[in-house]
């Protein structure tokens, strides 16, 4: 028993040098061991032979107090010491002390790693441990160290601190102000500063009366640590919604605070920064070179302090703003000056990768490389800015941090774009545009970089699906037992329950969670994890695809293929061409009045109840020269395959039946529609082996119009195609349901040697202000382009004879939904998307495994659809490559009519994809 005593003894002993240490920035990683060394022999004293059952201190305190030293340990050694999988086994082995803390001890653990994540730069990780600290009870546990329980802060300041820097500003300071409110009722003088005798008077005088004195002392002063920790969070805030002079006063007083914990550089380096912003280029040179000794003394031999810390993970921010100061300046030599601070910015990084700050350093590069008239250096730095960002924005955000992202970072790309256009440097137009158009879709995509089948969720890729009659209800049976799944299934019944009874506020809250939900499915997808390191788009690898394209597969279109983006400018439209012999072309195309008339009266149209004058370029006498430069024109109508990228409202242009000298384009060339280049290689497949279909009509969808020609086409291609062209019977009448269509949609990914094609006739059912809400109609519901997402489908090729399924979503009536939190505003305000938001059903089935859907963005008739859809499928059990058989499909439809009365019927329908 004694011995026991002793343990705990010398544990308690143990926790107080560790701190002492901590505090003091002193090394503790020795100490650390013994700790927790220590506190696992105490734990275990209750289980081992023959000892006692009682331990001398609580389990929970032991938890308490190496749970609290875990999330210290890691801010006490140099930034960059640990890698970010050594970081995380260093979490791992905190799980084992877990069980034993009480769920205060575990929201101040989470805390901790979240403060520890936002170190590192990984604001979306911080927001979802956020989530899980608050879902605990605070039971306000006493500190386990001696100093006060919040080590890390009130968690509403962790909230708004991920939010800012996931760049929602406005909603991090919607989440302080209560916070704020409740300390100054406390504080009403602010902040109390421990350095200052004065401010300390009061507090003395309550440490000496005795009773709850010292209490409300240690409230007071714990209160003042948030208070200044609010005040930090708040100045960034203010700052990035344009209100330096704001942000300058709330660093002002939290400087106190820097200049007790002998940092007062922090706090420097952010005044420097708001005076740069307000253009008080004399005042920010001041301050930094107040911080510089820091910064620029390297002959320190401290490492392992929090100043070590600071000069560390701030350093290349200090050089940044050297190089802004020298740049705002405009000093003689200003641009050698600025590149030596880049130089020495990139020094920095090295220790400590940072992919926003290193994007912000190059474009300082960049600026100064212009400055000396060095276009090649330019070109290189911003290509290298670009390439950054790529690598800042492969995180799985929702929409309205994928929003507010891009367009934080807008003017960099718009930058880059100008100097891209001004030096025709194609290259980097490519790069530029493809991070702005499409890209959360290129993200979801570039999954395909790795080997997407050695993935967890691929595991069956050579299992044969077909074979075993419950497979596919096994599959959506799994994904439903999933907690989330689950929950997403209540969700969407308890939805269409509240909207049955026409309780639309409930609905609409419903709805809210239910996309929360989805988008924290989507986060923790495993396939996301293998997206971080990736390599950046290379236009090169693209032209090599072009070049390889036809002996890639057989059954293409003769000739060669080439790729158009399509991007809109104020000026006109910037295109890119690729071609297989490694060029890459850019140029501006200048829009005619004319031509900017008939496009805005084609938008008007589809804002129409229900539009009818679909064929844009027969009934405006448009051509395809009209919208590109002449020869990019003739360069696509000489080639057999044209992948195409359009961007704004160019994506719901008919591009099937665009014309060129009068001829529709379609008769020489297919037309496959990507959402940017980087994705053509990616949507690539081998449409080899034999081709098996599924074919599914809603003759009684459950909205709108009967379709009796739904059961009548499916039943006569299923006849056409035999047993042996079918995967199973088809589904018609009362059998075609939601329940059947999540069952083929979780059919499990593709089987080698064998292309399965799903064919879906239906009414589309669109939801404007709502992403991911659009669906279509089933016999008994609608499934929603959500619910498509979370699929895994053995469907290579699938054929959508459904009005509007290719429609993109602008806006989120909502007001948009967190990453893995519910971080809309308080009060809701639509959300214009930024950048072209591939979120149409279309969409959806790529990301659920398609590499090719015939869809179409605005209404068809269902007729000639089904006839369309037919044609498709004959030449492609003939042999025919997708967009070969799309290309002949149409031209049949053209040969039996080519007026635009008779091409508005059936216009919109779209290849979409890259064979």
């Amino acid at each position: 028993m004694g011995e026991v005593h002793n343990l705990a003894t010398r544990f308690l002993e143990l926790r107080a040098r560790y701190w002492q240490a901590a505090d003091a920035g002193q090394p503790t990683g020795q100490l650390f061991g013994e700790l927790t060394l220590l506190g696992r022999q105490i734990l275990a004293v209750p289980h081992a032979p023959g000892g006692v059952t009682t331990r001398p201190v609580e389990a929970s305190d032991v938890a308490g107090i190496v749970l609290d030293a875990f999330g210290r340990e890691l801010t006490t050694h140099r930034s960059g010491a640990r890698t970010h999988h050594q970081a995380v086994e260093h979490w791992a082995q905190a799980e084992e002390f877990t069980p034993h803390a009480t769920p205060g001890q575990l929201r101040a653990f989470l805390a901790g790693k979240a403060q520890y994540a936002l170190q590192e730069g990984r604001a979306d990780e911080a927001l979802a441990l956020v989530d899980q600290a608050t879902e605990l009870e605070d039971d306000a546990s006493p500190p386990s160290h001696g100093t006060p329980s919040a080590l890390y802060g009130d968690l509403r300041i962790l909230r708004a601190e991920a939010l800012y820097r996931l760049y929602d500003a406005e909603t991090a300071l919607e989440v302080l102000a209560p916070l704020e409110t409740e300390l100054a009722a406390l504080l009403p003088d602010g902040p109390i500063d421990e350095t200052d005798p004065e401010a300390m008077r009061p507090l003395a005088a309550l440490l000496t009366h005795g009773g709850n004195g010292p209490k409300t002392a240690a409230r007071l002063l714990q209160a003042s640590t948030v208070y200044f920790r609010l005040l930090d969070v708040q100045a960034a805030a203010l700052r990035d919604t344009g209100a330096p002079e704001a942000a300058e006063r709330a660093y002002l007083r939290r400087m106190p605070l820097y200049t007790a914990t002998r940092l007062p550089e922090a706090g420097l380096l952010q005044l420097a920064r708001c005076a740069l912003d307000r253009g008080a280029v004399a005042e920010a040179s001041r301050r930094l070179e107040q911080v510089a000794p820091l910064f620029e003394d390297t002959s320190a031999a401290d490492r392992t302090s929090m100043r070590a810390h600071l000069r560390l993970v701030r350093g290349a921010e200090y050089c940044r703003l050297r190089a802004v100061a020298a740049r705002v300046s405009k000093a003689d030599g200003w641009c050698d000056q600025a590149l030596r601070w880049c130089d020495r910015g990139a020094h920095f990084l090295v220790g400590h990768p940072d992919d926003a700050l290193a994007a912000s350093l190059l474009a300082e590069r960049a600026r100064a490389h212009r400055g000396r008239a060095d276009r090649a250096g330019a070109a290189r730095a911003y290509r290298d800015m670009a390439h950054s960002l790529d690598r800042v924005l492969r995180v799985p955000l929702g929409h309205r941090f994928d929003t507010l992202h891009l367009r934080h970072r807008r003017p960099m790309f718009e930058e880059a774009l100008s100097f891209a256009e001004e030096t025709a440097d194609a290259a980097l137009c490519a790069v530029v545009t493809d991070l702005l158009k499409a890209r959360a879709f290129s993200a979801r995509l570039s999954l395909a970089r790795s080997d997407a089948r050695n993935t967890p969720d691929a595991t069956a890729a050579t299992v044969d699906t077909a074979d075993t009659a419950d497979t596919a209800d096994t599959a959506e049976g799994n994904a439903r037992h999933e907690p989330d799944h689950a929950e997403f299934t209540e969700l969407t019944d308890r939805i269409k329950d509240a909207e049955h009874h026409h309780f639309w506020e409930r609905a609409n809250r419903l709805s809210a969670e239910r996309a929360e939900l989805l988008t924290r499915i989507r986060a923790v997808d495993p396939r996301w994890h293998l997206i971080r390191n990736d390599p950046p788009f290379d236009p090169d690898q693209l032209t090599r695809f072009l070049a390889a394209y036809h002996s890639a597969a057989p059954g293409s279109n003769p000739g060669r293929c080439v790729a158009l983006s399509l991007y809109e400018r104020p000026e006109g439209i910037l295109a890119l061409l690729a071609t297989p012999d490694g060029g890459l072309r850019t140029d501006v195309r200048r829009l005619g009045d004319d031509t900017l008339g008939a496009l805005e009266a084609h938008q008007r149209e589809l804002r129409r109840e229900t539009p009818v004058r679909l064929d844009f370029w027969a009934h405006h006498g448009i051509g395809l020269a009209d919208l590109v430069p002449p020869d990019f024109a003739e360069e696509v109508t000489r080639s057999g395959t044209c992948l195409l990228s359009p961007h704004g409202r160019l994506h719901n242009l008919p591009w099937t039946v665009v014309r060129h000298r009068g001829g529709h384009v379609i008769r020489r060339t297919a037309i496959g529609v990507v959402p940017n280049l980087s994705s053509a290689p990616l949507l690539d497949h081998q449409p080899a082996g034999t081709v098996r279909a599924t074919l599914l009509g809603v003759d009684r969808p459950s909205q709108g119009e009967s379709l009796p020609g739904a059961r009548k086409a499916v039943w006569h291609l299923a006849g056409w195609l035999g047993p042996e062209r079918l995967r199973a019977t088809p589904l018609t009448g009362d059998r075609a349901t939601v329940a059947a269509l999540r069952s083929l949609l979780n059919s499990g990914p593709p089987v080698r040697g064998r292309t399965e094609v799903l064919q879906i006739i239906t009414h589309g059912v669109t939801a404007p202000g709502e992403p991911f809400g659009a669906g279509v109609a089933m016999a008994d519901d609608t499934l929603e382009t959500g619910q498509v997402l979370m699929s895994r489908m053995c469907f290579e090729e699938v054929l959508l004879t459904v009005c509007s399924t290719g429609l993109r979503v602008p806006a989120d009536h909502s007001g948009g939904h967190g990453a893995l939190s519910g971080a809309a505003p308080v009060t809701p305000r639509p959300l214009e998307l930024a950048g072209d938001a591939a979120n149409a059903m279309v969409h959806a089935f790529h990301e659920a495994g398609a590499a090719f859907v015939l869809a179409s963005p605005v209404p068809i008739r269902p007729g000639l659809a089904m006839r369309h859809s037919a044609e498709w499928i004959v030449r492609r059990c003939h042999g025919r490559a997708p967009l070969e058989a799309a290309r002949r499909a149409a031209v049949a439809l053209l040969d039996k009519g080519d007026s635009p009365e008779q091409t508005d019927k059936w216009a919109g329908i779209t290849a979409y994809g890259a064979r």
